[in-house]
């Protein structure tokens, strides 16, 4: 939906009439759940037991999952359930090499598009994203972080292409939270990677837009596209339980 007063629109899902804010608090609840690593990925997402844990109906915990499942961040399989998305190597590797095709694609739509008032609001996410890193606050930093991608993705003016982005990026940040609040990754890192795009947006040079949105989107995950990643980050990932066996058959060779 575009607003009458910005290039850049704004989407959501449309709430049921069953919506309240209870629902809202707990997407809220399972969504910094997920990211703060409480939640692992393939962790079952059972109704009734969120529902005695939270103190909430099953209705509202159905419809939380609902909406996660819209973001990508929760999977739901029929007389199965929901459960945390749950990513093999070989399907991050494609999702980051996806995410970094698209993503360039966004923001040369949006390089053309941006004005004053826009990069005000791409630096303002990006003063948030600096003030969640310096006080260490792993769950804030990654949603400063996704709301800074998804402003680039929405003044693109193509909803379409920022939905498929939405599906593609939620689970891989979420991942990254984990790894950062384990120490796996510097979140000082995510800072000074996002500097480079906004002053690539303010250029509209397609050239340098392409460089660094490019770099942007694939750098923090070298460890999945040129070699196998290292066991604890299989084990962050939810691909291998701490202290088993490195040997997956999903995993590429070893040198």
């Amino acid at each position: 939906m575009l607003s009458s007063d910005s290039t850049c629109y704004s989407w959501h899902m449309a709430a049921s009439p069953a919506s309240s804010s209870r629902v809202d608090a707990v997407v809220t609840e399972l969504r910094k759940g997920v990211f703060e690593g409480r939640y692992p990925p393939g962790t079952p997402l059972r109704e009734l037991t969120l529902a005695r844990d939270l103190s909430v109906s099953q209705a509202t915990i159905r419809e939380a999952l609902q909406r996660l499942q819209y973001t990508g961040l929760i999977t739901r399989q029929a007389n199965v359930g929901s459960a945390v998305t749950r990513l093999s190597v070989k399907e991050v590797r494609e999702r980051v090499e996806l995410r970094a095709i698209l993503e360039v694609m966004a923001a040369l739509e949006a390089s053309g598009r941006m004005r004053d008032g826009e990069f005000d609001e791409l630096e303002s996410r990006l003063s948030a994203l600096e003030a969640a890193v310096a006080s260490d606050r792993y769950y804030e930093a990654a949603q400063a972080d996704l709301q800074f991608h998804r402003y680039v993705w929405q003044c693109s003016g193509n909803q379409t292409l920022s939905r498929h982005l939405e599906l593609l990026t939620v689970p891989l940040f979420a991942f990254m939270s984990i790894l950062r609040s384990q120490g796996l990754e510097r979140l000082l890192n995510v800072v000074e990677a996002h500097r480079p795009l906004v002053s690539a947006l303010r250029s509209r040079d397609p050239v340098r837009i392409r460089a660094e949105f490019q770099k942007g989107a694939t750098s923090a995950y070298g460890m999945f596209l040129g070699g196998g990643p290292e066991h604890a980050v299989l084990a962050a990932f939810g691909l291998l339980e701490p202290g088993s066996s490195l040997h997956r058959p999903d995993l590429p060779p070893t040198a």
